[in-house]
């Protein structure tokens, strides 16, 4: 607990507000954290059936709904539960007893049975064990509230499951946004800041090249911290603009020089990759992407992130949307609505080089100590050893997040639970 704080309290620094880095005019990273826009007075939750009141709704809003104190409801379009370390909401109180009795509810009714949609009922589980494992991280307060909920939730996620082979033939949300072409393929030089999602990100003969690291997960803070805890397989994508063989020597060269450098018109690309839990327990990767994160060098940082839609992909859409501001929940505490009288939400892309600063501050055509799997800076790998790189494929990289997993807290907890 007290890594992430000193870990939060680094992020903000870096964000601006205690920066000891360096810098010059140009590369001056002030933090964009703005009072959050009110949504609707009273937002429709009507996410897995029409019927805001069908019971497999009611379970999503009373752990994903969160009310500031003028009323004002937020996480209808949220994909992480809006839940922080110090978050007391469901573990007390009222919201506490309304949790129980809904849970119950499912459960006596068997309203598993109600929605047989293979992709609603993977993103059901999805969002349950989310809370699950924000239930489970922590134990040493609220310990009988948290196992309350904790053995509901498990009984849910398990009756939801699906098979291997549902999970397998889950949509590929990626391949349509790309068909959708509501993005262009490439960077655009007339237009520089606009988001663009590459047609060939996840072909195998293409510039684009997964990379990954001996010892663990290649994005290991994305994978074994608050609020992900393995639930996804993050994946980093590196492209040169001089091709894949260019870009698989430049992964080369991340462990062999002394400074590698970028090529103005490099691209990286963090992908969210959703894992999900078949039938008989097992943890398996689907083909739903959850976020995509591209940073293209030109040779400044440009950021942008799409991120997954429920409603978009209920329709038959790919469900990836362009995102501009996010609540903390990465390497963050302190809850928002607890805490403050407006929930703030930080804004894309001033978060993004809170963590992926230049180091030096200098908008040279190195900047290559932003890309923090191979310069680990204020993120060391154990024993400060030095990252070894290399070319990798989705079902590797899942391997690895799945076993970091197997052996995570959080998972035994709900093995535990399922086995009983």
């Amino acid at each position: 607990m007290q890594r992430i704080f000193n870990i939060t309290l680094m992020v903000m620094a870096l964000m601006g507000c205690t920066s000891n880095v360096p810098s010059s005019p140009a590369a001056t990273v002030t933090a964009q954290v703005a009072e959050t826009a009110a949504p609707p007075e009273k937002p429709t939750w009507a996410i897995y059936d029409p019927d805001p009141d069908h019971i497999w709704n009611r379970v999503f809003r009373q752990f994903y709904r969160r009310a500031a104190r003028d009323g004002k409801e937020y996480g209808l379009g949220e994909l992480d539960p809006l839940l922080w370390f110090d978050t007391t909401y469901l573990l007390s109180g009222g919201s506490h007893q309304q949790a129980i009795r809904v849970l119950d509810e499912f459960l006596g009714m068997g309203a598993e049975t109600l929605i047989g949609d293979a992709l609603r009922r993977a993103m059901f589980q999805r969002d349950l064990w989310a809370v699950f494992d924000w239930l489970s991280f922590q134990s040493d307060s609220y310990a009988s509230e948290r196992k309350a909920l904790e053995t509901r939730l498990t009984q849910i996620i398990q009756r939801v499951a699906l098979t291997s082979e549902q999970i397998q033939s889950l949509p590929d949300n990626y391949a349509l946004a790309v068909q959708s072409n509501i993005f262009p393929a490439d960077h655009q030089a007339g237009d520089p800041l606009a988001a663009f999602l590459p047609a060939d990100l996840f072909q195998p003969d293409s510039a684009w090249v997964p990379m990954g690291r001996e010892g663990g997960p290649i994005a290991m803070s994305h994978t074994n911290e608050f609020p992900f805890f393995g639930r996804s397989v993050f994946l980093v994508f590196v492209r040169s603009p001089d091709g894949r063989t260019a870009t698989l020597d430049l992964i080369q060269s991340l462990n062999t020089d002394r400074r590698p450098v970028l090529t103005t018109g490099t691209d990286i690309a963090l992908v969210r990759r959703m894992l999900l839990i078949d039938n008989q327990g097992n943890l398996m990767l689907s083909p739903l992407i959850e976020t995509i994160q591209i940073r293209h060098f030109n040779p400044e940082q440009i950021f942008h992130e799409l991120e997954l839609d429920r409603p978009g992909l209920f329709k038959g859409a790919s469900g990836l949307q362009l995102n501009t501001d996010l609540f903390l929940l990465f390497f963050s505490h302190g809850d928002e609505f607890q805490f403050s009288d407006r929930p703030k939400q930080a804004t894309i892309p001033d978060i993004c080089k809170g963590c992926h600063v230049n180091i030096p501050a200098v908008l040279d055509r190195g900047n290559i100590e932003s890309i923090l799997s191979y310069s680990r800076a204020n993120f060391p790998l154990p024993d400060d050893r030095q990252p070894i790189l290399f070319a990798t494929t989705w079902m590797d990289e899942a391997k690895t997040v799945i076993d970091w997993k197997l052996n995570h807290g959080t998972w035994q907890t709900l093995k535990s639970l399922w086995n009983h």
